[in-house]
């Protein structure tokens, strides 16, 4: 097999409602930003139109991995692709087609030097979030990189993640990078969601796309500062984040 060099990074489909999709829109404008390209995969197929990663990024294709060979294809495609990086927004409820597929397919795949993946989490101030974490991580152990995103969306107490003896372990064995993501006005999301805008594309946008309410004012403001929050964040992360 031909030598390649390639990053696989995928959301871990745990719990709904984390901001899985937010974190996996703002890796698709870290790499935008930076001229990095990047094949995008929406796996998340209950969510047709709003609500994913295609939502925000047309060009994101879509693809169910829990079809047969479903995670074969993604992996044949992100392969195939000139592109260093592949991205997908895996649907919750993905882990155990993930994890069979690990199981059966990761060693012969390690035969192509070069290739590694990124498994992205979003935990939030619930302890069944970071539950979700730990059941991947127990599944992947280290055949994958582990970045951790702090979303304070529903708190800042992350003690569960970070002074429990589970978390201790994780943090000791995985050694993740772990990153913040700033709790965000409602109202702005909720206008940023709605126009299928990132914070990022927001700024970049016509003020037709952009609508009245991020125009300008606090709200475009606030819109800047969680752009530049998350980016500064992933930066940190970079070396999980390209080839």
């Amino acid at each position: 097999m031909t030598k390649l060099s390639k990053r696989i990074v995928f959301s871990c489909g745990g719990k709904g409602g984390v901001g899985k999709t937010t974190v996996s829109t703002a890796i698709a404008d870290f790499y935008a930003a930076r001229g990095i390209a990047a094949t995008l995969f929406d796996c998340d197929t209950e969510n047709k139109t709003r609500g994913s990663l295609s939502h925000y990024y047309p060009t994101a294709g879509k693809l169910d991995i829990r079809t047969e060979r479903g995670l074969d294809q993604f992996i044949d495609a992100a392969l195939s692709a000139d592109a260093p990086v592949a991205l997908a927004d895996l649907a919750a409820g993905s882990g155990r087609d993930t994890f069979q597929w690990f199981d059966t397919m990761f060693e012969g795949l390690e035969a192509a030097d070069g290739i590694r993946f990124t498994a992205v989490a979003t935990i939030t101030s619930a302890a069944s979030s970071v539950e979700s974490l730990f059941s991947w991580a127990e599944a992947l152990r280290d055949r994958v990189c582990y970045l951790v995103v702090k979303n304070h969306v529903a708190g800042d107490d992350f003690g569960y993640f970070e002074r429990t003896e589970p978390g201790r372990a994780f943090s000791a064995q995985a050694q993740p990078v772990v990153i913040e993501l700033k709790a965000r006005a409602r109202e702005i999301q909720a206008e940023l969601d709605n126009r299928g805008l990132t914070a990022a594309q927001a700024m970049a946008t016509d003020a037709a796309r952009r609508g009245p309410i991020l125009h300008g004012g606090t709200a475009r403001i606030r819109a800047e500062a969680y752009a530049r929050q998350i980016d500064t964040a992933l930066e940190s992360a970079r070396h999980l984040l390209l080839p």
